[in-house]
């Protein structure tokens, strides 16, 4: 055990050549190959994260685009709906108004067929009761001047002249 803790000067040159030789190898051998492994592979997720930047700027921008693209399209669909309930009101006042234009003609119409009406009936009663007068004024000659059978005369002439007045007022 003695041995073991004293240094051994052979050995210790030994085991420093081994190691020299053995960082030579692996230098030359094994390092430049890991360590250029390590440079690409520090390369790609250099790239890796450069090309996630570039795709999160072209998703924010495809975003931004896509808000705009709706709040354009949001506010045509509003200037569309806005206009057609403008063109929707225009529309409803000009079928209010024709409708109204047309019940005043048909109430026109009416007003000037029922004075038409109105006429004719006064100008056939005229004509009735001048038929009547004749009549009535043919049987008073036809009997006798007498004031009674003249009266007589009259009230026959009124109760026949009620009968068709009563049934036209009906009509």
């Amino acid at each position: 055990m003695d041995k073991l803790l004293q240094p051994n000067i052979g050995l210790m040159v030994w085991t420093a050549i081994s190691f020299l030789i053995l960082v030579f190898v692996l230098g030359r051998f094994a390092w430049k190959p890991i360590l250029v492994a390590l440079e690409k592979r520090e390369g790609k997720i250099r790239s890796d994260l450069e090309q996630a930047e570039k795709s999160q700027r072209e998703a924010e921008a495809l975003r931004l685009k896509y808000e705009r693209d709706l709040a354009e399209a949001q506010r045509k669909m509003q200037e569309m709906v806005n206009a057609a309930r403008a063109e929707g009101g225009v529309i409803r006042e000009k079928i209010i108004r024709d409708a109204r234009d047309e019940s005043e003609k048909l109430l026109e119409k009416g007003r000037r067929e029922l004075s038409l009406e109105t006429e004719r009936l006064k100008d056939e009663l005229k004509k009735d009761v001048a038929d009547l007068s004749l009549g009535i004024s043919e049987k008073i000659l036809e009997r006798s001047v007498d004031k009674k059978v003249a009266e007589e005369v009259v009230k026959e002439s009124l109760a026949a002249l009620r009968g068709p007045l009563k049934e036209r007022s009906r009509q």
